[in-house]
């Protein structure tokens, strides 16, 4: 009994794989043109795809000139944006070239699922306007993003306690080091929130709160010896990091725990 009741199981688990490739492939039939135009262009020199258009809602623009000089693209399937239904954590794989250097592989985060994104939008706006949909550039200037004005001389503990896991009880000596290591500025190097431009602080503190990773690898860079990947730049709420393989990353947990 149990052994003809597994391979109907078995049977129907055959069939919803059929199905399933049989849509996919459906869809990919339907999408013909649209998939090869996903092959012949690069997107990642798109504004509105890098997101651009929302800053100073956004990650960052120290990246922005290799992205639109198209210095970067994406390694083979990752071109179709068909497949990013599969690619929830929005993580992809590219190609960064420099004319003297040669090409190199780099990670390309969003650092966030695009319901994530949208969420992030809407609380902007919300807060800004009570609405969930508004102008997001005008909204980022009435929120606790642009609380922090020129006039203000630190970033403090009692400003953005607890907005995510690396604030959750963060110390000065912490937010100075966040602030003098921040490189989404020209002018780095100084833990005075007055040398960075409205839009800079406000990029800085909407990192903080949605996800401060590119803030880690900013104080804690490889170049020192942490177990991180090398932060690279950004555009818009396109991330760029160092590619770390498997093995790499491997010896330095090794090199760790000795």
């Amino acid at each position: 009994m149990l052994r003809l009741v597994s391979l109907k199981f078995g049977r129907l688990y055959r069939y919803v794989k059929l199905l399933f490739a049989a849509s996919l492939l459906v869809v990919m039939l339907l999408n013909t043109h649209s998939l090869l135009a996903s092959f012949q262009r690069n997107e990642l020199t798109e504004r509105r795809f890098l997101s651009l258009n929302k800053c100073p809602a956004c990650f960052g623009t120290s990246w922005c000139r290799k992205f639109m000089n198209g210095q970067l693209s994406f390694e083979g399937w990752g071109r179709l944006r068909l497949l990013d239904f599969f690619n929830v954590k929005n993580v992809h794989f590219a190609q960064y070239g420099e004319p003297r250097e040669g090409s190199r592989r780099v990670v390309l985060k969003r650092l966030g699922s695009n319901q994530e994104l949208a969420e992030l939008d809407q609380k902007i706006c919300k807060r800004a306007t009570g609405r969930p949909r508004c102008d997001l550039i005008q909204a980022m200037y009435k929120t606790d993003f642009a609380r922090l004005n020129g006039d203000v001389r630190l970033l403090t503990p009692d400003v953005v306690e607890g907005w995510s896991d690396l604030v959750h009880c963060p110390s000065q000596r912490l937010l100075d080091r966040l602030v003098r290591r921040y490189a989404e500025t020209k002018d780095s190097g100084s833990f005075l929130l007055k040398n960075l431009k409205d839009t800079e602080r406000m990029q800085l503190l909407l990192t903080l709160a949605f996800n401060p990773e590119p803030l880690v690898l900013q104080c804690f860079p490889s170049d020192e010896g942490w177990p991180f990947a090398k932060y690279l730049g950004a555009c818009g709420r396109m991330v760029a990091v160092n590619y770390m393989s498997a093995l790499t990353t491997l010896l330095l947990d090794l090199e760790m725990g000795k």
